[in-house]
């Protein structure tokens, strides 16, 4: 596990192929950080709490959102991509 934000970062701007791909995980971290602390602030200043799946859900929308505000749109691998981030059934 990186030290430090930044080295977490640098990991995860390394992965994929294409100049697409390269773009999506930079965008995947920050969607994550934006749902954590919407859920957070949620839970902390509404006395709020959603489920694991509707937190899961947020990130997955706004990744793919966007993705689309970037004009990243090829929907078809979007879906690809979000479909292997997708843990097993048990």
């Amino acid at each position: 596990m990186p030290e430090h934000t930044a080295d977490l970062l640098s990991c995860w701007i390394r992965r994929g192929g294409s100049k697409s791909q390269k773009a999506w995980w930079r965008i995947i971290p920050h969607c994550i950080w934006w749902t954590i602390w919407k859920e957070r602030n949620s839970r902390n200043f509404e006395d709020r709490s959603y489920s694991i799946q509707k937190v899961r859900w947020d990130c997955i929308a706004s990744f793919y959102f966007w993705c689309k505000e970037k004009g990243l749109e090829d929907t078809k691998q979007i879906v690809e991509l979000l479909g292997s981030l997708s843990p097993a059934s048990p």
